[in-house]
């Protein structure tokens, strides 16, 4: 029977939830140092004792749920793992270059499984600066409690001492974020890349009552359309230098 949504997060169960940020590194890495540059971190809360009274729990035990989503620097691509990956074995995106000194938009969507008695897979889409990654991601499903908390540029502690990462943190800029319990798709990455990351206001259209990023993304092409811009969308977007 599925899991009540008083003890689970209800997104993970039900809805979904996508997280969107503006990012952008200080400066090019070339000597490996520095690998991992965590977008997104939610886990269960930290427990007060552990099974052998350390107070701390390792990887892979029943005490700490989580999904850590980072960009690894050295082979430029976007990584998931999740508490349910018994072996530690990120699951990862085709390679996603991203320059530093310039802004990058990233969209990632969890899709909840629609059977959480058969196959028990959910699935990831990426987005970068409003273009869909060429292959979606599929995460064996897992819970987190309503109480769980997000760390966003560092891992969460149990990840942080397991190993699977490695090397220091490199410097980097965090722009606007939003985090949402639905499913956003390519219109939705395209609307908010248009509009920058100094946009001031918030995504809710042309109807206040509720969420409506499709029509911030109708009003994105019609101001393009307005303008007289020729060619693709992101042509007009290099041309008001969005990289």
């Amino acid at each position: 029977a599925p899991q009540s949504t008083d003890t689970v997060w209800s997104p993970l169960v039900s809805t979904g939830f996508t997280y969107c940020c503006w990012l952008r590194q200080h400066h090019p890495i070339k000597d490996g140092s520095q690998n991992s540059l965590f977008v997104f971190d939610i886990s269960s809360p930290p427990v007060k004792k552990s099974t052998d009274g350390s107070g701390s729990f390792p990887y892979g035990s029943s005490g700490h749920d989580f999904f850590s989503f980072w960009y690894d620097v050295t082979n430029q691509r976007f990584c998931v793992l999740t508490s349910s990956n018994s072996r530690g074995d990120p699951t990862c995106f085709p390679i996603s270059p991203l320059p530093a000194g310039v802004w990058h938009h990233v969209q990632l969507s969890y899709q909840a499984p629609k059977r959480s008695m058969l196959g028990r897979k959910a699935v990831l889409t990426l987005f970068i600066d409003g273009r869909p990654v060429e292959s979606e991601a599929k995460v064996d499903s897992f819970n987190l409690p309503p109480t769980a908390r997000v760390h966003i540029g560092v891992p969460n502690p149990v990840l942080a001492s397991s190993g699977i990462v490695r090397g220091s943190l490199p410097l980097w800029d965090l722009g606007p974020a939003l985090l949402v319990s639905t499913v956003l798709g390519l219109r939705d990455a395209t609307a908010m890349y248009t509009a920058g990351p100094d946009f001031p206001g918030l995504f809710w259209g042309d109807r206040p009552q509720r969420l409506s990023l499709a029509a911030a993304a109708t009003a994105a092409f019609v101001m393009l359309a307005e303008n007289g811009e020729k060619g693709s969308v992101a042509g007009a977007l290099r041309r008001r230098k969005i990289p």
